[in-house]
């Protein structure tokens, strides 16, 4: 497991990921924002994937080696009663077999509840406790996917509480974190959720099917029972609300009406506005910003177009970079220390050249503008 030169360990926590490889000096942080994953559910699979893909290039991940990490606020977690004393005699994969047998219908209904169409769930034993253990799968598998897509190779998705008191995680992925998942790879192995899938499917599909899955897909009739409970809800709702109107046969007076009118008013609360960049209209801030334009072979053109505008609007320290792979769409991303008014020059003379160019930000306060030349 990790055999691969630069191995790279990748943290999922509710908010995004963190990465580490040893070739990088920092640890980017991928952010999810609710156009992309709301309560743990990817809502756009698509640009989800295609923003990864921008991530890993923007900050050169080597293809390599994949294990992921995740944390305890994604995942779905049930402890299993030991109330059996063989349980703690023999090989791993007897005693897990055991509790599949004693607690399958607790299994079942645990995972049956469990909010996503298909998780990853496997019984782990940590010490003395055998824990059922579940994550969505569509969240954990579009990030993998998208670094698959660039040549890494997945080997484990572990959650992280394997690791008990000897890693702390309430900070993220960090250095230190790092050097004790690399020296502990026994603990990938074990935890790893891709592998033993079938002690977990129903007692049912295990008799006829005995090939392993990598998820348990719920039953459809569990959805159809609830919609219908929903409906027959909403039903009874509107039927109480016509009867209630129905009843009201006189009208309020108009002195009811503003008094109700009056009470009903509410003083707006204020909303809270997010920081902006500092802004400035000095011209050495555009001398000191460094733009990188990412190019493929067939968008010299373009390149060279967009250089020369923004040479004329004061930016001179503009560099490009070949790369054979092309994004879908072309993107403009700041690094968070550049300022609103050099942000919106930059955006303008982009737009001439790139006008479906997506604005995104990356964690850096390094004073870059980099700029993806996508197919659109």
């Amino acid at each position: 497991m990790l055999l691969k030169n630069h191995p790279i360990i990748l943290f999922i926590d509710r908010n995004g990921f963190t990465l580490f490889q040893d070739t990088m000096t920092t640890i980017p942080r991928f952010n999810f924002t609710p156009d992309l994953v709301a309560n743990l559910d990817v809502i756009s699979k698509t640009q989800f994937s295609s923003l990864i893909a921008t991530f890993i290039q923007i900050n050169k991940i080597v293809p390599s080696s994949l294990a992921v990490i995740l944390s305890d606020n994604v995942i779905y977690v049930k402890d299993l009663p030991d109330s059996s004393e063989k349980s703690i005699v023999g090989d791993l994969h007897s005693n897990l077999a055991i509790k599949e047998e004693e607690h399958g219908d607790e299994i079942q209904n645990f995972l049956e509840n469990i909010p996503f169409e298909e998780v990853l769930a496997k019984v782990i034993k940590t010490d003395s406790i055998n824990r059922i253990v579940a994550v969505n799968k569509d969240l954990v598998m579009t990030v993998v996917d998208a670094f698959a897509s660039k040549g890494s190779g997945i080997e484990s998705v572990t959650p992280g509480f394997m690791y008990g008191k000897n890693i702390n995680f309430t900070e993220g992925l960090t250095k230190d974190n790092v050097r004790t998942v690399l020296n502990n790879l026994e603990t990938l192995r074990v935890g790893n959720l891709l592998v033993d899938q079938q002690k977990i499917v129903s007692p049912q599909v295990a008799e006829s099917e005995k090939s392993p899955e990598l998820a348990v897909k719920k039953p459809q009739s569990l959805r159809q029972y609830i919609l219908i409970g929903i409906f027959a809800t909403l039903l009874v709702i509107f039927v109480v609300v016509y009867l209630n109107l129905g009843a009201s046969k006189n009208p309020p007076s108009n002195k009811q009406i503003k008094n109700s009118a009056v009470n009903d008013v509410n003083v707006p609360t204020p909303i809270p506005t997010l920081p902006q960049a500092p802004i400035t209209n000095s011209q050495d801030d555009l001398k000191s910003i460094q733009i990188k334009i990412v190019q493929n072979p067939q968008s010299e053109i373009l390149t060279d177009n967009l250089k020369n505008s923004l040479l004329a609007k004061g930016f001179q320290n503009i560099i490009s970079d070949s790369s054979p792979s092309i994004p879908e769409k072309s993107s403009i991303i700041f690094s968070q220390n550049i300022s609103t008014d050099v942000r919106n020059i930059a955006i303008e003379e982009v737009k001439k050249t790139l006008p479906n160019a997506v604005i995104s930000e990356s964690q850096d306060v390094n004073s870059t503008i980099s700029i993806l030349i996508g197919k659109s």
